[in-house]
């Protein structure tokens, strides 16, 4: 029987036997599983990893996610509350910004970041930004400009470029400079005269000047103390009334004259019919100091045509130092008055 069964039963192939000894459940065949479990596994989880590192990356670059293109607006902040437009109104500063590519996967629209701004640097205090003093000292050296800014303050009553008229008063009111000297010039009234140092030296070179060419300019008026300019007004006031008086006198604290940087003149050779009177222009020395004045640091404060800014009527005799360097600026760009150079607003009245 034993030799029949081995007659019948069919030859198995070596890959045969390999299969049957490998298949479920024989041992061979449950350990080769349970390793191809483990790979798949292994497998899935390295997969999901690799997944998420590359969301993470995504999100990380933009604010938001969201798989619906969006339209970004730009935000400005209003100057004021009342000029905000209404819910309803169109908004100019609506704009599709520019995709990134790295967010172009995701559909999401980039916010433009807005540059930064610089506030312009100022160099002259109470001045504003692109005013034309603001130009000349900005095209100073850095060395020059560094040595001026104690005094580059147009409300400082110590600075040459001091701004006093019926709305900038001195501070304080009864402010007395301290460096007030008598200039070697000729005087045309019996009034003394005082100026501040730089005004004074600067005087003496400028009737000297209009000397040598046969002009001669007498100090009529100078330095006026606080008390001083209270008894002018009120003399004038009581003359011909308030407001003609502030027409052509200014309250205390508020004159030129007090400053020490402002002088009045006279024509030596002239009389003195057209002291302060308005037929001063045509004498040689008002001509003279309106040709040459600013070569000295002075200006012609109060012009014909410029009431309405200065709040004076004109005075060809009033003449006020600011340095030459800006005296020559004013003259050069034709700027009438100081207010309008500094870019500042007129003073036609007292607030």
């Amino acid at each position: 029987m034993v030799g029949f069964h081995q007659a019948r039963r069919p030859r198995q192939t070596t890959g045969a036997r390999l299969r049957r000894e490998l298949s479920w459940p024989r041992p061979a065949g449950v350990l080769i599983s349970l390793l191809g479990a483990a790979l798949i596994f292994n497998g899935a989880v390295a997969l999901a990893d690799s997944t998420d590192a590359s969301v993470v990356s995504v999100a990380s670059s933009s604010p938001s996610l969201n798989t619906t293109p969006v339209t970004s607006q730009a935000l400005v902040a209003p100057a004021d509350p009342a000029s905000t437009a209404p819910a309803s109104a169109p908004s100019s500063a609506t704009a599709t910004a520019t995709v990134s590519p790295d967010l172009a996967v995701s559909g999401v629209t980039a916010a433009p970041i807005a540059p930064v701004t610089t506030p312009p640097v100022l160099l002259v205090k109470g001045s504003v930004a692109g005013a034309p003093v603001q130009k000349l000292f900005a095209a100073r050296t850095a060395t020059a400009a560094a040595g001026d800014k104690t005094v580059l303050d147009v409300f400082n009553p110590k600075s040459t470029l001091v701004l006093v008229n019926k709305r900038n008063a001195l501070k304080p009111l009864a402010h007395v400079p301290a460096d007030l000297v008598t200039p070697a010039v000729a005087v045309g009234s019996g009034e003394p005269g005082l100026l501040r140092a730089e005004a004074a030296s600067a005087a003496e070179r400028m009737f000297g000047a209009a000397a040598a060419q046969g002009v001669s300019i007498t100090l009529m008026s100078s330095y006026r103390s606080y008390d001083t300019q209270v008894g002018l007004y009120n003399g004038y006031a009581a003359e011909k009334g308030a407001e003609a008086a502030d027409t052509t006198s200014a309250h205390p604290g508020f004159s030129e004259h007090q400053t020490g940087l402002a002088i009045d003149i006279g024509d030596g050779k002239a009389g003195n019919a057209c002291d302060f009177r308005s037929c001063s222009a045509e004498t040689a020395a008002a001509q003279w100091v309106a040709a040459h004045g600013a070569d000295y640091g002075f200006l012609v404060r109060y012009l014909t045509g410029s009431e309405a800014v200065t709040g004076y009527w004109a005075e060809p005799w009033h003449l006020r130092y600011v340095g030459v360097e800006v005296a020559q600026d004013v003259v050069a760009l034709g700027i009438p008055t100081y207010e309008e150079y500094l870019g500042l607003p007129g003073a036609p009245g007292y607030k």
